[in-house]
């Protein structure tokens, strides 16, 4: 019945699948109006698969994977570096002789020290009670005793405190590599 009356009224949202079947399967001749709307059907029929699969790409994780894997090795090194010389004093971001200094986001910005370059300078020159790190430290005083570390370690350890304060400083275990 519903099949009848797609064929003889003009085509709407409620009977456009059944005036398509009814074309396909040719059960009576297609008025003219008929015909301008199996075009229609036409055209939407083949968009149809192409919008699903765009879809589909679009939300898949594959498509937007949040780190390369050299930013995997990178954060991993990090973390590492992190563990050995930082996380005595900012365990969890933290800071366990100046409270106010912490690695969190609003102290950060507070302390003028919100950017890559400001945390890779604080580290390796210090500021306050911070020791500095770098090789070429100075002046004494303000340096630490224990061992230096290299530009790059000191640029990944800038990399991964920025991006750990952008995340909350979510779990960085206290552990052996």
């Amino acid at each position: 019945m519903q099949l009848l009356l797609s064929l003889t009224s003009p085509p709407t949202p409620w009977n456009n699948a059944a005036s398509c079947l009814s074309m396909k399967r040719n059960i009576n001749p297609v008025p003219k109006m008929q015909q301008q709307h199996q075009v229609k059907c036409l055209h939407i029929k083949s968009l149809v698969p192409p919008l699903i699969m765009a879809a589909l790409v679009a939300l898949s994780p594959i498509c937007h994977t949040p780190v390369s894997f050299g930013q995997t090795i990178d954060v991993q090194r990090g973390a590492s570096l992190f563990r050995r010389a930082c996380i005595g004093c900012h365990d969890a971001g933290g800071n366990i002789i100046q409270p106010g200094a912490t690695l969190f986001t609003k102290d950060l910005q507070r302390n003028g020290v919100d950017t890559e370059e400001e945390i890779y300078r604080v580290t390796y020159y210090g500021k306050g009670r911070m020791p500095g790190f770098g090789e070429n430290c100075t002046p004494r005083g303000q340096c630490t005793f224990g061992a230096r570390l290299q530009e790059e370690e000191i640029k990944l350890l800038a990399k991964f405190v920025r991006l750990q304060a952008d995340q909350g400083w979510p779990n960085v275990e206290n552990e052996e590599d």
